[in-house]
């Protein structure tokens, strides 16, 4: 059966071992952004704060990441906006990276061998309708390298995943979260 390809970004699923129960910080996004994001869009901290929440960006591939976007605080100028338009001071909630594993949709073929690899993430355009992030694990980077985005744990096990064909879903953790304990370069993306 043939895998939906049906990107949806990254979807926390468990922290710390156990199952994810929706723990998220309220972080802003400046207005100076001038780069939409989008509910399951990996993020950065990237330096700024908005009445004193730490304020956070889209990250592309090879920075490190702080979090996920789960949800965005409502928009009194705009209640239908499901996303964070660009240039939009906006409130969103985040998933932490650190002890956090995610599931994600691959842009390509990854097959169960691949799992305990390494591979980097693509940044697509997201949904405007929905707010739905494009991001996906890029399929073509898979190596034992460590300096990657991804660690590649392992297939989702789910009757509607079949990890033998294109835009299987795999459960991952990002290598270097920005927030990790021993992380204290200060870094705002690399």
């Amino acid at each position: 059966m043939a895998n939906t390809d049906a990107a949806f970004g990254f979807r926390p699923i468990n922290r710390d071992g156990s199952p994810y129960n929706g723990a998220t910080i309220r972080c802003s996004c400046a207005a100076a952004d001038a780069t939409a994001i989008f509910i399951g869009d990996a993020v950065w901290l990237d330096g700024s704060s908005t009445g004193g929440y730490p304020g956070v960006t889209q990250c592309a591939g090879g920075e490190d990441v702080f979090g996920v976007v789960t949800g965005f605080e409502a928009n009194p100028d705009g209640l239908s906006d499901q996303y964070r338009k660009a240039s939009t001071l906006r409130y969103c909630q985040v998933a932490t990276a650190e002890n956090t594993y995610f599931e994600c949709q691959d842009d390509g073929t990854l097959t169960a061998a691949s799992s305990g690899l390494n591979a980097s993430f693509t940044v697509g355009t997201g949904d405007t309708a929905y707010g739905i992030s494009a991001m996906e694990i890029d399929s073509t980077s898979e190596a034992t390298n460590n300096t990657l985005d991804l660690q590649l744990v392992m297939p989702v096990d789910r009757a509607d995943n079949d990890a033998s064909t294109a835009n299987s879903k795999w459960i991952v953790r990002f290598n270097v979260p920005q927030n990790a304990q021993g992380n204290t370069t200060g870094r705002t993306g690399v």
